[in-house]
C-alpha cells in the first residue's frame, strides 16, 4: 500500500488494508493488522518477548504463525510452512 494512503481510518477500520509496508524490499517493515485464521486476543497472550541482538521484540507463538500461514494460503507461505517445518523433522 503506498504510503499516502496511510490514515488512521485506513488502518484501524479499512478491512482492504491488512498489511502496511514502510521501507523497500530487503530492509522494510511490515506492520500487519489482521491475520487470517487468527484471532488478535488468543494470538497476543501467548505471544513471547524476546531480544535478538539487543533490539527486544513481541513475537507470535510458533504454532500461531503455522496456523496463519496455513489460513493465508499463498504460495510464498507455503514456501515458509515447508521451511518452517522442515527443520522441526
Amino acid at each position: 500500500m503506498p504510503t499516502f494512503d496511510m490514515t488512521a481510518d485506513n488502518f484501524l477500520h479499512n478491512p482492504a488494508f491488512d498489511v502496511f509496508t514502510f521501507g523497500r524490499s530487503l530492509v522494510a517493515i511490515d506492520i500487519i493488522t489482521r491475520l487470517k485464521g487468527l484471532e488478535f486476543a488468543e494470538a497476543f497472550a501467548q505471544a513471547a518477548d524476546t531480544e535478538v541482538e539487543g533490539l527486544s521484540s513481541h513475537l507470535i507463538h510458533y504454532q500461531h504463525l503455522l496456523q496463519a500461514k496455513r489460513a493465508a494460503g499463498r504460495p510464498r507461505d507455503q514456501n515458509d510452512l515447508d521451511n518452517l517445518t522442515s527443520w522441526k523433522r
